[in-house]
């Protein structure tokens, strides 16, 4: 009985021992195990963070090849605009993952572009990394003097061309009658246009395919010496055609970095607004006090997309700005006196939502003022220093149209990237 005992003793205690050792066994394993699963994940999730930005770099890459290509508008090749983005976006799938990108901006100004690769790392599990590239897109327009797809001319018309960059061809870089060179050009796409009366076009006119310029009277179209009347030869074609880009809002008033123009002193002088430089967003630029002043002291986007009601325009002489000021209100009298500044400092370009633009009598614009989809009215007495695009253009009086023919280099824009970021 004590030998059994002794036996029985014995073999609880291997067992025991044995019940002990495959325990610690079984957890080694299982620490193993684990610890091989979580470096499996480790290496998974690496891969597909690795994956990830090169995925996100392809939607980039795709966006600035539509941006470049698409300078009319960028809702084409399978892009749509995306309220909430405030942009035009699109999704590709590619290998085991895809990209979502939108671009927010305008055609012909600067955009920005971000774009998130979706690597997968598991099933149903991605991972996501984001690239934010700003650009400036290019903008193929170049002033030639007044283009629009219809023309109407009532009364005297008289275009002639000068350069505020250059001495022997302006006066403190403003017009000078005396100084005064044949090269703007009247433009339409269309079948043509009429001027009569004592109308003179010091530079050249052009028509779409078939179509012609008449001229009645002592009306004129030539250079500088041309004694008229009628066309002078080599100044006439009619092979022309245009495309021009849509206006888009550059911003919104949620963007991040845009600022509301205040009122401000420059110099001791008060000023309804002033503009310090950067991207600024307003509803109504029409308050009453300090006698209704824009400053320009940086170069500076202002995008209003309501009510205009401006005595002045004032550019700083010290670094010459610009200004870019998109309109959103859907009719607009713009009669401001632009001082210190240059055509080629001062752009205005139209939304869509705006359909017509006046310009009032006895008034001296300087500026140029982009707007293909607007109907731009000026009464007489009226004129520009600068360069129009527009839908249709009329005048009624009599209107003097001065391109500024150095707007043609400063405005035509290539593409650039501005910036490249991981976000």
């Amino acid at each position: 009985m004590k030998t059994a005992s002794a036996l029985f003793r014995r073999s609880g205690s291997v067992l025991l021992v044995t019940i002990v050792i495959a325990g610690i066994l079984a957890a080694a394993i299982g620490t193993y195990l684990a610890l091989t699963a979580q470096g499996n994940n480790s290496v998974k999730r690496s891969i597909g963070w690795n994956a990830a930005l090169p995925m996100a770099e392809a939607g980039i890459e795709e966006a600035i090849t539509h941006v470049v290509r698409n300078t009319n508008t960028f809702a084409v090749d399978g892009w749509t605009y995306n309220p909430t983005n405030v942009g035009y976006c699109k999704q590709r799938s590619l290998s085991d993952g895809y990209y979502y990108v939108n671009i927010a901006g305008a055609q012909g100004g600067i955009v920005s572009i971000a774009s998130t690769g979706y690597a997968c790392w598991r099933a149903s599990n991605y991972i996501a990394r984001t690239v934010v590239v700003t650009a400036q897109t290019p903008f193929p327009y170049i002033p030639i003097g007044l283009e629009a797809t219809n023309i109407t001319f009532g009364g005297n018309f008289r275009a002639d061309s000068y350069d505020s960059t250059d001495p022997l061809h302006s006066t403190d870089g403003n017009y000078d009658r005396a100084k005064a060179t044949a090269l703007v050009t009247v433009a339409t796409p269309s079948l043509g246009f009429s001027i009569g009366g004592s109308s003179e076009i010091r530079g050249y006119v052009a028509t779409g395919a078939g179509g012609n310029v008449q001229t009645a009277g002592s009306s004129l179209v030539g250079d500088i010496n041309f004694p008229g009347p009628g066309v002078q030869s080599g100044h006439e074609t009619n092979n022309f055609t245009a495309s021009y880009p849509t206006i888009v809002a550059p911003f919104t008033n949620s963007t991040p970095g845009v600022q509301t123009p205040t009122n401000g002193t420059v110099g001791g002088t008060a000023y309804t607004y002033v503009l310090n430089g950067g991207n600024y967003f307003i509803t109504n630029l029409d308050l009453q006090n300090y006698g209704k002043t824009l400053y320009v002291a940086g170069n500076s986007t202002l995008y209003v997309s309501g009510n205009i009601d401006l005595n002045s325009i004032i550019f700083t002489t010290n670094s010459k700005p610009h200004l870019s000021l998109y309109i959103g209100a859907p009719s607009v009298t713009f009669t401001p006196s632009v001082i210190g500044g240059t055509p080629p400092q001062f752009w205005v370009f139209a939304l869509p939502s705006c359909n017509t633009m006046n310009m009032s009598a006895k008034q001296i614009y300087t500026g140029v003022i982009y707007a293909p989809q607007v109907n731009l009215r000026a009464t007489g007495g009226s004129a520009l220093c600068g360069a129009i695009v527009a839908a249709t253009f009329s005048c009624f009086g009599s209107f003097n149209l001065h391109y500024d023919a150095s707007t043609r280099a400063i405005d035509a824009k290539p593409f650039q990237i501005l910036s490249w970021a991981e976000q």
